[in-house]
Parts: structure tokens; sequence; C-alpha cells
């Protein structure tokens, strides 16, 4: 039987408190709120569901779906957690060593990651291998966007695109620095039309006839 395994990222709301008590009073609360990208694996295969569910020890039974999310960012396995499926319900993970061995071997193919640096120009990743020369590009757009229209530091974003939809999500920046900055106009050298002159010369040659006779 085949194994289906799918791997993805999805973003995950984190809210980080941060709570101040003198004599048992609450003097101060900050909550900050914020997203992350979190590796997960779905697993579909029936055999390979049974046996995770057997190994981490879920009381469930007739599990259609597996995720299994990489909380910690170092890997599937310990501490991280699994969701199943239809119930919907999360279990922390305790893997044996064989199933850890499985979960070591899989892998999150064909993530490509650019990093710029502040005076880095958004052309030099046109530029790039031709393996990923694509990818550059777009990340040459979104650069040249985003340097044009904000001018703080700090700011998220996250872009995704299905066959329906194509979604893109900022946070985390300062609204005031958000203004937008149209893009250059690239002029295009005007064109002079170019007359040419043919000067053309008649030559008439007169021509004598001569009648030499006998």
């Amino acid at each position: 039987m085949q194994k289906r395994i799918r791997f993805c990222t999805i973003m995950v709301w984190t809210v980080i408190l941060f709570v101040m008590n003198t004599n048992g009073v609450s003097q101060q609360k900050n909550v900050v709120v914020d997203q992350a990208i979190v590796q997960t694996t779905t697993v579909f295969n029936k055999k390979l569901i049974d046996f995770f569910v057997e190994d981490f020890m879920i009381p469930e039974k007739d599990v259609k779906k597996m995720v299994i999310y990489d909380l910690s960012g170092d890997g599937f396995g310990e501490k991280d957690i699994a969701q199943t499926y239809p119930g919907g319900k999360f279990y922390l993970l305790t893997p044996s060593t064989k199933a850890q061995k499985f979960m070591n071997s899989w892998s999150f193919g064909g993530n490509i990651k650019f990093t710029a640096n502040s005076n880095d120009s958004p052309e030099l990743f046109e530029n790039a291998p031709d393996s990923v020369r694509a990818q550059g590009g777009i990340f040459s757009a979104l650069l040249q966007g985003l340097r044009r229209n904000y001018k703080g530091i700090p700011i998220k974003i996250h872009l995704e695109q299905d066959e329906n939809v194509t979604a893109l999500e900022m946070w985390g920046y300062n609204p005031r620095l958000m203004k937008y900055a149209a893009p250059p106009i690239n002029k295009v050298p005007e064109q002079i039309p170019v007359m040419k002159l043919i000067y053309l010369e008649k030559t008439v040659v007169d021509s004598v006839f001569v009648d030499k006779g006998n």
C-alpha cells in the first residue's frame, strides 16, 4: 500500500502574556499577539495512522487522518503535537525509537529562502542562479514594492496562493509609515523620425550614328 504523507507549513497565532503581580494584585498586563510558521505533516495511510495511534498511545479508534505539528522547529519528534481527524483532538508526542526514526526521514523539500541586506539592490536577485532565478524574480519584485511603500523596519508578510485565490497578509508593522508610492515610470526614449533624402541625377548622352559607306 502506498504511503500518503503531505508536508506543508501553517500559520499559528501565538499569544504571549506578561503579568506582574504585587501583593496578589495585577499591576500590569501586556499581551503580544503574533503568528509563526509551523511545519506540519499530514498522514493519510491507514496502516501508518494505526501505527502512530498505538505508538503515541492515542485513545481513539477509526482515525481517518493525522496531522503532526513541528512546534519546536527542529524536526518532528518528542514534545510536538498530533491532531486526529475527524475528532480534531490534540495529543503531545512521546514517540518510540522506531516512530522517531521514521519521522526523521520526513523532509520538507523545495522550500527556498532569500535574504537581503538593507543596502542590497532588489535587481541583484533578478540575476540569481538559473535553478532559482524565477523565485529570485518574485523576491525582487516584492522587495521593490516593500521598500517603496513602507519606510519602517519591522514587518512580517505571508504570501499564499492556491488554484482560486492569491492572499497576502501583513502584520507587525507601523501603519503610519505605510504610504503608497507609485512605481517609477520607465521613460522610453522618443523616437525622432529621420528622413533620408535621395538625390537622383539623370545623365543624358547623345548618340551619334556615323555612316561608314562603302
